[in-house]
């Protein structure tokens, strides 16, 4: 069984390439491979405030302590930079070689990092990316977010964003959303997700998620 959730709002951006998408606590800073550019958009009026150069953009992004950790390149390594100038603050190389990091999540915990040719995210500490857990998921994952006691990642051949515990492994009913979802970020209240069909960031409620006390938790908790 599956269920449908409806669009609660739209935004297109200017990209023909969308492949990351992070909230900071004020803007969705969106990832576009064909510019190689990272952008800064102000969700309540749709207009981009910052355009951000990012040679070899590859993949998802998120928020780290401030700054933006960018997947980057054919080896897939993680790019620390400033959001304010792009300039770049520290790299790193992709923890598991040889495969496609496909989806960045900072949170209190640590990154997680989901994998374009693997059925697994993974929790990794935030200064060396060494592993701290691993969760099956059972499809390759396109995005990765977290939202209070749920791991939620996209499937984009299936149109399906999916929820886990991560402490116990299980997943609610998956919910099919329009398009083509690949990254997805979490607002305290909205998810938005990257949509590879029509070039827009997209964004879906989930009743029942999260209450108010929670999202104001979950900002707190930011990375």
């Amino acid at each position: 069984m599956t269920i449908a959730a409806g669009i609660v709002h739209d935004l297109p951006v200017r990209a023909l390439d969308l492949c990351g998408v992070t909230w900071s606590g004020e803007y969705l800073y969106f990832a576009e491979i064909f510019s190689q550019q990272i952008g800064a958009v102000d969700p309540a009026s749709g207009e981009v405030v910052r355009r951000i150069p990012c040679p070899d953009v590859a993949g998802d992004l998120t928020t780290l302590r401030g700054a933006l950790l960018q997947v980057v390149g054919e080896d897939r390594h993680l790019r620390l930079l400033d959001p304010a100038t792009g300039g770049e603050m520290d790299e790193w190389p992709s923890p598991r070689p040889g495969h496609l990091i496909s989806g960045l999540e900072a949170c209190r915990d640590g990154v997680w990092i989901g994998y374009a040719d693997l059925s697994i995210v993974e929790l990794r500490d935030p200064d060396r990316f060494r592993l701290l857990e691993c969760v099956e998921v059972g499809h390759p994952v396109t995005g990765v977010t977290v939202s209070d006691g749920f791991l939620v990642h996209s499937d984009r051949d299936a149109s399906r964003v999916r929820l886990t515990d991560p402490a116990t492994g299980q997943q609610r009913l998956p919910v099919m959303v329009w398009g083509r979802p690949t990254a997805v970020t979490w607002d305290g209240r909205l998810f938005w997700y990257c949509d590879h069909a029509t070039l827009q960031l997209r964004a879906i409620e989930l009743p029942g998620i999260t209450t108010a006390s929670e999202r104001g938790r979950h900002d707190r908790d930011r990375a």
